[in-house]
């Protein structure tokens, strides 16, 4: 990542030095272009004051005097021919009439002595008829040539210094970039690798708000679910190993007893009976809370719902329950209140509970009262049974647990040979799957009452 980073800014980078190199040729071009378009003028000026110089079928050759000087002030090496093809005049004659200040001062500037090369003949026209040539050839501007040298050569190194700068510039910048933009990504990538390790309790701190910052959010997320799962995979198959152990011992003891003779066949048997009816139980334990579990990674779909038409059809398909061992199970205030919420999360929790309830209670019954304030929704569940003892209440949500040597009830009751202690852990795990709380508050001897808060969007 940090590689391909940095790949990208060198090729701006490139880019971007490859347009100043085009810049470059194209300054310098412009240049030269303009100073001949200058010079080019001029001669046309020269020309067209040395043509203004002739009339009447003759030279004026004060006029044309002035001309050639303007031209060789402009350092051009003049010659005027007429069109029988002599010489009417020339910069060296020019010269001869200059005062001796003027002619130190032209020699210092143009070297007139060093001139050389072919003269560029340019026809003369008055009126579309030739009159004669213009011979023209640049002196040896040295001065001039030098500056625009000059010019040149510091353009070019300028140039090149201020791309050496950037470019240097930009290789670090780009260099630090890789490594801060990549450095997130190579905080997860690391992070994943001791996740791959088994290490699920790594954690990545979001340091931004955008898009990688998000991403860590959902990985730590990822994190927790997956310390989550094992931590409930090893826990399970602790507790599942332990609740086995029992049952096949006392099948293995029994088939042994029958064996041996020590036991009647029939009792044998029945015994036997009974352990495979806990096994059966203790596997559908396991499947139900495998299915809390799952619920746990599959966000349900919330559902607008009346809550006091739901309780009614709950208490009225639980009813014979509580008939069948002589209890009451009644809603106290009756009362539209519009939810949302997950109806099977919730109907599970309230079964649950319910059921737990009328497991321990044996007389009264269960009374069950709803309210909503603002987006929270609360459940009250009470019932009138044998009551948890205070130092038990924090345990009653861990799986498999099961009150022991509770003073009111009696070994069958308790679970020692029946619950599976599943039911409230179930409870616990959906009521924070739905982003709400479970309190509980317990008296020995006289009842229980869970109270459930949820949140709700309506």
């Amino acid at each position: 990542m940090k590689t391909k980073i940095f790949l990208a800014f060198i090729v701006v980078i490139l880019a971007a030095l490859l347009s100043n190199f085009i810049f470059e040729w194209l300054i310098i071009r412009d240049f030269d272009n303009y100073v001949n378009g200058v010079r080019e003028d001029q001669f046309y000026w020269i020309l067209a004051s040395v043509e203004g110089s002739y009339s009447n079928g003759g030279w004026n050759k004060k006029e044309l005097s002035e001309s050639i000087h303007w031209g060789m002030m402009l350092g051009l090496d003049i010659k005027i021919i007429d069109i029988t093809g002599e010489e009417v005049l020339s910069s060296n004659e020019v010269m001869k009439f200059l005062s001796e200040s003027m002619k130190r001062r032209m020699e210092g500037l143009f070297h007139m002595h060093a001139t050389t090369g072919s003269f560029d003949q340019y026809p003369l026209y008055i009126k579309g008829d030739r009159i004669g040539i213009l011979m023209s050839r640049p002196f040896q501007k040295e001065q001039i040539k030098e500056k625009e040298s000059i010019f040149k050569r510091r353009t070019k190194n300028f140039l090149f210094v201020s791309f050496l700068i950037a470019g240097v510039g930009s290789a670090l910048i780009a260099l630090l970039f890789s490594r801060y933009l990549s450095r997130p990504i190579t905080v997860l990538k690391t992070a994943a690798e001791k996740i791959a390790q088994g290490d699920f309790n790594v954690r990545i701190i979001p340091k931004s708000d955008d898009d990688v910052g998000k991403l860590s959010t959902a990985f730590n997320r990822m994190a927790e679910s997956l310390q989550r799962e094992e931590e409930l995979r090893k826990h399970l198959f602790s507790n599942v190993a332990h609740e086995l152990r029992t049952p096949l011992t006392i099948l293995k003891t029994h088939a042994e007893a029958i064996a041996d003779g020590v036991i009647e066949r029939e009792k044998g048997l029945e015994n036997i009976k009974n352990e495979i009816d806990r096994l059966i139980k203790l596997v559908k334990g396991i499947e139900d809370i495998t299915a809390a579990e799952a619920s746990f990674f599959a966000k349900g779909n919330l559902t607008e719902i009346n809550l006091k038409e739901f309780l009614s059809e709950l208490v009225d398909d639980m009813k014979p329950s509580f008939k069948e061992k002589g209890l009451e199970i009644k809603i106290l205030k009756e009362k539209d209140t519009p939810v949302a919420a997950d109806v099977e999360k919730l109907e599970k929790i309230l079964r649950n509970i319910i059921s737990n309830s009328l497991k321990f209670t044996e007389k009264g019954g269960v009374l069950i009262d709803y309210e909503k304030i603002g987006n929270t929704l609360y459940i009250e569940i009470k019932d009138s049974g044998k009551g948890i003892p205070e130092d038990k209440i924090p345990l009653i949500f861990t799986r498999f647990y099961r009150i022991k040597n509770h003073p009111l009830i009696p070994p069958l009751e308790r679970g020692d040979e029946g619950g599976l202690g599943l039911g409230l852990a179930i409870v616990k795990e959906l009521v924070n799957v739905m982003g709400g709380s479970i309190d509980v508050k317990s008296e020995v001897g006289k009842g229980t009452t869970f109270k459930i808060c949820l949140p709700t969007n309506i």
